[in-house]
């Protein structure tokens, strides 16, 4: 077994309990995961440990076909799903799933979230998709959120939760956050009215004006 870079892990920990203290799972829901830089490897949370007892050393490091080359614990059993969305999107160093209570809730409808406001077309680029409904742990889970996760960084899991990537943990975190923020406002909307949709063109020109104006940028 290799070892593992125990910074590394730490951030994992540290995203594990801030998810859980922000209600983002529930017990041992949910899971994360964060590639090794320069391998072709990443690390994973543990399968059923409680987020305020994991440590460093309970992290393990899988390779991208699957194989535990680190640590003592047992993955978590979304591994495949963690390591099918790595492989595809090179992009992304971090994915993160949770059962927040509303992104659950609109993922048993089994149906996309659509672009109600401009922050989605900013940060998703588009309406959120539902990957088709498998079972928990399943491969073919793993291929429906790798499916469902294509051209964005958001997606539903359905009947069961969400799960976000991104460049980092911070972002991946962020883009759940956000995801479980949209769906509370939708669902409120719904109480008050019949949300008000974005239109095409002005979700392609707010990504292009974001693009081009949102953020600090280098100095020449």
């Amino acid at each position: 077994m290799k070892e593992i870079n125990k910074e590394l892990a730490q951030q994992i920990v540290d995203f594990g309990q801030k998810m859980f203290r922000a209600g983002l799972v529930t017990g041992t829901g949910g899971n994360i995961s964060l590639r090794i830089p320069g391998e072709n490897a990443f690390l994973i949370s543990p399968s059923g440990m409680p987020y305020e007892e994991i440590t460093a050393d309970d992290i393990v490091m899988l390779d991208m076909e699957g194989n535990q080359i680190g640590g003592k614990r047992r993955p978590s059993v979304e591994k495949n799903m963690h390591r099918m969305i790595l492989k595809a999107r090179p992009e992304f160093n971090a994915v993160i799933h949770t059962h927040s209570t509303y992104a659950t809730a609109y993922a048993s409808l089994r149906k996309p979230l659509p672009v109600f406001l401009d922050i989605m077309a900013c940060v998703f680029g588009g309406p959120v998709k539902c990957a088709e409904y498998a079972r928990i742990g399943s491969e073919e889970l793993a291929v429906n959120a790798e499916k469902a996760m294509r051209g964005t960084n958001v997606a539903f899991l359905a009947n069961h939760g969400c799960i976000g990537a991104g460049r980092n943990l911070e972002e991946a975190y962020g883009n759940v956050e956000l995801l479980e923020i949209c769906c509370k406002s939708y669902f409120a909307a719904c109480c008050a009215g019949v949300p008000v949709l974005l239109e095409e063109e002005d979700i392609r020109l707010t990504r292009e004006e974001v693009a081009r104006k949102y953020g600090q940028k280098g100095e020449d």
